[in-house]
């Protein structure tokens, strides 16, 4: 069963969540948590050495995910900045990646977290992410 999202919190968890799990699992739950406008866009270091944004759609990231077959991935924000107006928010999220449950993180980065308030539940429209790397460590401000 999928979480509602009527609070940010609860959309945090719904999200790690959603995004967590086997690589081949059914995403209906991520699906709900989206607009179906909504955009998926992991920043990349391109061939040239310039940086940009790489918009998936919802099917273009779980096909994209998929291709870990049954590995298993979890996913933790592990600080949150929220800043809201109306029925609008942006959550400025640090996020850890694990491939065991309780094992060290194998990858940390930030998300930046567009959502929207229907006066139900909210829902996405963007999340736009970069990975830490090790040219580019995460500032201590928005570590825990």
């Amino acid at each position: 069963m999928c979480r509602e999202a009527t609070t940010l919190d609860e959309l945090i968890k719904a999200l790690d969540e959603a995004v967590s799990g086997p690589a081949d699992k059914d995403r209906s739950c991520m699906s709900e948590l989206l607009l179906p406008e909504a955009r998926l866009s992991p920043i990349a270091k391109r061939p040239d050495g310039t940086f940009a944004p790489h918009s998936l759609t919802l099917d273009g990231w779980t096909e994209a995910v998929r291709k870990r077959g049954h590995d298993v991935l979890t996913e933790h924000q592990v600080k949150v900045k929220v800043e809201t107006y109306g029925h609008l928010a942006h959550l400025w999220s640090t996020y850890e990646l694990r491939l065991q449950p309780d094992g060290p993180p194998t990858v940390r980065g930030i998300n930046s977290i567009q959502a929207v308030f229907d006066g139900k539940r909210w829902r996405v429209l963007e999340i736009l992410w970069q990975a830490e790397t090790p040219d580019l460590p995460i500032p201590e401000k928005y570590l825990p």
